[in-house]
């Protein structure tokens, strides 16, 4: 199918923006490399026409919710394709490679340092976005995009807003240790056959293991963002985990 799509948009215009080639596909959209006439480097992410006649609501709820973030660390939108032949967004490209590129096709290996100033600036993102009142809902390795240290969060296709009773910021919370938990497993050599769960295997500190399983609801959840922060720099960024970073 990729290579359909390739043949159906390479080349094609959308006023002043050119296709260059398919990015990516996915289950409700394909992403697409675009050029701008003054060569402004951007994204198009065009909705499949199936998704948008399932839950055209959500495809509204993506844009409305992008037009009021403001973010270095978030592309920004652009503009809106919006005619007979589909619907689209256009976005700001932001360079680098995904997490889960880095962790599938390169095996990066990521160490204790990268992993602290990852999900800082992670966090920090969050923070920012839990202030508006915006839960973003799928914080996962294909959506975070590394490029020489700086971190950006992409897709908001299951973004919303917050109501405290069905979307709650929890949510992140919970990808949030997912995510972390990739990280330090990609350094992880086990010595053993027999599998044990995370929190039997991975070196962690009494603290690092608390923070995880509140962020996944093993133990009393988080309820706010701050409380992730402090619990996170204080038991990634502690005296002791410093040592461990500096003697392995």
């Amino acid at each position: 199918m990729l290579w359909l799509n390739h043949l159906r948009f390479s080349g094609r215009k959308f006023g002043s923006y050119t296709i260059e080639k398919v990015a990516g596909e996915g289950r409700y959209g394909i992403c697409l490399n675009a050029y701008s006439n003054r060569g402004a480097r951007v994204i198009i992410k065009w909705f499949k026409s199936s998704s948008i006649k399932r839950d055209k609501k959500r495809t509204a709820v993506e844009a409305d919710i992008l037009s009021k973030i403001d973010h270095f660390s978030i592309p920004k939108l652009l503009g809106v394709i919006n005619e007979k032949g589909g619907y689209g967004l256009i976005l700001e490209e932001k360079p680098g490679d995904t997490v889960e590129s880095m962790l599938f096709k390169h095996r990066h290996q990521f160490s204790r340092k990268e992993i602290f100033r990852i999900v800082s600036q992670l966090v920090d993102i969050i923070w920012y976005l839990h202030d508006k009142g915006i839960i973003h809902g799928d914080i996962r390795p294909p959506n975070v995009i590394i490029n020489n240290g700086a971190v950006y969060l992409i897709d908001f296709g299951l973004s919303r807003r917050v109501d405290y009773d069905k979307n709650t910021f929890d949510i992140d919370f919970s990808y949030l240790g997912e995510f972390l938990l990739y990280l330090l497993y990609s350094s992880f050599k086990s010595k053993k056959y027999k599998k044990f769960a995370w929190y039997n295997e991975l070196y962690l500190l009494p603290k690092q293991k608390i923070l995880l399983k509140r962020l996944l609801r093993l133990e009393k959840p988080y309820e706010n963002i701050r409380e992730v922060a402090d619990d996170f720099h204080q038991a990634f960024g502690c005296e002791e985990e410093i040592n461990y970073i500096e003697n392995s």
